[in-house]
């Protein structure tokens, strides 16, 4: 190198204990003997017969298929098998990063190449094999909840003896992690950035898991209303730029295709949804109909070139709704001048203040990011409903004169400006405890307004939409294509909006892609250093012989610590100060501060004591069979706890304004009342009459109030379905696998082994009696801290 330098690198820690006997390291002839003077030949041997799994095979990919090959892991003739999993394909930018890759490999899977060039490289590489014995099954997808009932069920991961990731994301760095801590599976996580690098074990019962530790926790992300409302810096114009061209491009087709493959189901669940007495399930089924009536009427035009001017003409509704319409729309709620007020009414000063910019409105003028706005956000709904054909990778000459201002300005003049329609904003995030109440006019017209689109949607004929639109699939490595064009372009007018710096078009791309510059010296280093622990894991080494380890080769800095301790959980009291004016005087001190015997004392309980994410509750056998009363007496009986609720997550929706998931539950206990459309009163009863008639029919208590909504609410809409479903079946009739498939929404058909979320349970402890005696009496405790319960499936 050119510098003259010094490095100590000692890792004792992860030598055999006791050392292996002296014949099992001796030399055998075999190209493991390096590695068997050190570990022994039984080790190596444990090595091959390793069913390892490597998600990802990117820069740390390929690094780590060499080091598998090299070391001889996943080679044993009885067992012993390497599975990689990568959804990507080889672009010519990969080449100068990701060293298994050649020129002639561009446009394959990358799993697949690095597999090759490790087990049978071929004559255009002129290389030799790195280990032709490696035992390598290759996936071209990604691993997450769609390929689970596929590719990747529980009996996969039953099978794996430990999973090494190589990816580049959170979300799926944060999939693999549970998916491991509901397995109990080892998992070695490592990631670099440039001349960066970071290490880190995650071995069950022993460490904490990736989420839980430091690094996953720096990858918070920008909050949401700073993306939706309140930009600052040009990577949050891109960041937001980048959801836009999911919301323009992908989710619209997405739509059409889920509605083409089966009309008459989805405008059943559309209307089931606007027939619920929850505002929530009627607002969102509402705005979910009207985007897709939006993408039905692009979509159906029967004309090519009629379809691509009604694209151009969307793309300019597009610019003024984005750029203009919901400007203006947060000015008027929160004009220049507004001010902050508490609950009190006290003034916190002004609202647009700190990060806060005040935002203008566009016109549109055809300035650089205007036009290039509509020119990108045309050819991009044009192929999006087959109007034109999408770019071929080769094709250099892709809508060569369609990409300049004077093009964009010939189909501008053709375009009418929509009309300023005022609508309110989403404030949550902006005010506190926004968002929680809907009016009934508003839940109404939603209503009213869903249900009319319901009856257009039965008319749509779907045999002209078979294969006519696909979703477009973001692709940052083609300059060409007009994806990274939109998000400049669309990033550039969001910051005109808020006065910020404008990107280029190479930072746009950067960001958006979330590129970040691999060095092949870190990418070596911390594989390396991930293989240490690889065998320290497979020697069942202590949690204080694991080591999270960070490179820093620009600061030559190589510190390394011991492996995070595990988390675990305990009953605890925790102490929060009162509310001052709820006082006595003689609550206070000479200082005047709150004496400690008046801070309130709560108790927060943890079940089983001392548990960590690793712990699960393990059902009996069969417990998949039991009803809600035989979970109840189980966890009373052999845990001493009280099922108080289940709510059961079932799904996540969908904003349709912000984009943003909230996640979705289902009540299972208490078991909610089912209403029985059947026994509702005539829609022509006075309300008074009306709960007369429920109370003859012997509902009573609190299901006539159920009954009595459901009652208003069809009279409200004029008439009973014509078609009267059966009222569903109650949750306490159903066996814990049913509830799991109908309350959950789970396909249980791949799945081994389910973590029953959502359980709420109180246990019995002794407490201290209100006379301060030395008698105690039971009280019973909210359980804070509780380990799932895990139930066994047969498939």
């Amino acid at each position: 190198t050119p510098l003259d330098g010094f490095l100590h690198f000692s890792f004792l820690e992860a030598l055999p204990e006791p050392p292996p006997p002296l014949q099992d390291r001796a030399a055998r002839g075999t190209r493991y003997d390096d590695l068997a003077a050190v570990f022994g030949h039984s080790f190596v041997e444990r090595l091959g017969g390793l069913n390892y799994f490597l998600v990802g095979s990117g820069a740390l990919g390929c690094e780590f298929v060499k080091n598998f090959a090299l070391c001889g892991l996943c080679r044993g003739p009885s067992g012993g098998r390497l599975t990689i999993a990568d959804a990507d394909r080889i672009e010519l930018s990969n080449l100068t990063r990701q060293f298994l890759f050649r020129e002639h490999n561009v446009g394959f899977s990358k799993a697949i190449a690095a597999a090759a060039m490790a087990v049978e490289p071929g004559p255009r590489t002129c290389a030799n094999a790195m280990n032709s014995n490696l035992n390598v099954t290759c996936h071209e997808a990604y691993v997450g909840p769609k390929t689970e009932a596929t590719l990747f069920d529980d009996r996969f991961w039953e099978a794996l003896d430990g999973i090494c990731n190589a990816l580049d994301n959170m979300e799926a760095r944060f999939y693999v992690d549970a998916t491991c801590v509901k397995f109990e599976k080892s998992l070695l996580e490592s990631g670099t950035m440039g001349t960066s690098g970071n290490v880190d074990p995650v071995v069950p019962h022993k460490t904490k898991t990736y989420r839980e530790g430091g690094n996953a926790a720096e990858g918070g992300g920008v909050p949401m209303c700073t993306l939706r409302n309140f930009p600052h810096l040009i990577d949050h114009c891109i960041e937001w730029a980048r959801d836009k061209f999911a919301e323009l491009f992908e989710k619209p087709a997405n739509r059409v295709k889920k509605f083409v493959a089966d009309p008459a189901g989805l405008v059943k669940e559309l209307r089931r949804k606007l027939a619920s007495s929850d505002a929530a399930d009627v607002e969102a089924a509402a705005a979910e109909a009207e985007l897709l009536a939006k993408a039905l009427e692009l979509a159906t035009i029967a004309d090519p070139a009629a379809r691509r001017a009604a694209c151009a003409q969307r793309a300019f509704e597009a610019f003024h709704a984005l750029f203009r319409d919901q400007i203006l729309d947060l000015t008027n709620a929160y004009p220049r001048e507004a001010r902050v007020t508490d609950k009190a009414g006290n003034d916190k000063g002004p609202f647009w203040s700190g990060h806060k910019k005040f935002p203008t409105a566009a016109t549109y003028a055809a300035s650089d990011e205007q036009w290039r706005f509509l020119v990108a956000a045309t050819h991009l709904l044009a192929q999006m409903v087959g109007a034109q054909p999408r770019k071929e990778e080769s094709d250099l000459n892709y809508a060569a004169g369609e990409r300049d201002a004077a093009w964009a300005s010939s189909v501008a003049a053709a375009l009418a400006v929509p009309p300023y329609q005022a609508k309110k904003i989403d404030k949550t995030g902006i005010e506190p405890d926004a968002g929680e109440e809907n009016a009934a006019d508003d839940v109404a017209a939603a209503r009213a307004r869903g249900l009319d689109l319901a009856a257009r949607l039965e008319a749509v004929d779907c045999a002209v939409l078979q294969g006519r639109v696909e979703p477009a699939d973001f692709e940052k490595d083609d300059d060409d294509n007009f994806h990274i064009d939109f998000v400049a372009s669309c990033a550039n007018c969001r910051a005109r909006n808020y006065a910020i710096a404008p990107t280029d078009f190479d930072k746009a791309k950067l960001t958006a892609g979330r590129i970040i510059p691999a060095i092949a010296t870190t990418t070596a280093a911390v594989t390396g250093l991930v293989m240490l622990e690889l065998f320290k894991v497979l020697l069942g080494k202590p949690a204080t012989d694991l080591r999270t380890r960070q490179v820093g080769l620009a600061l030559n800095y190589y510190p390394s610590f011991d492996a995070d301790n595990l988390v675990t959980f305990s009953t605890k009291e925790v102490k929060t100060k009162p509310d001052a004016s709820s006082l006595p005087p003689d609550a206070f001190d000479q200082r005047g501060e709150v004496k400690a015997e008046f801070w309130d004392v709560a108790t927060q309980v943890a079940y089983p004591e001392k548990h960590s994410v690793w712990t699960k509750l393990e059902a009996p056998d069969g417990a998949e069979h039991w009803k809600l009363d035989a979970l109840r007496t189980w966890l009373k009986d052999a845990h001493g706890l009280t099922l108080t609720a289940w709510n059961l997550p079932c799904g996540e929706v969908e904003d349709p304004e912000t984009g943003e998931k909230k996640p979705v539950s289902a009540r299972v206990y208490p078991v909610p009342e089912v209403v029985d459309l059947s026994k509702l009163p005539p829609l022509d009863l006075t309300k008074p009459k009306a709960m007369m008639a429920l109370t003859r029919a012997g509902i009573r208590g609190g299901a006539t109030m159920k009954y009595l909504n459901e009652w208003s609410k069809y009279k409200q809409l004029g008439a009973l379905p014509t078609d009267l479903p059966p009222p569903e079946p109650s949750a306490a009739d159903m066996t814990l696998r049913e509830i799991l498939q109908a309350k959950g929404k789970m396909a249980l058909g791949h799945r081994t082994r389910v973590l029953l979320d959502g359980l709420s349970c109180s246990v019995s402890r002794p407490a201290p009696n209100a006379m301060d005696t030395d008698q105690t009496y039971d009280e019973d405790f909210d359980v804070e801290k509780l380990a799932p319960v895990l139930l066994k499936l047969n498939l």
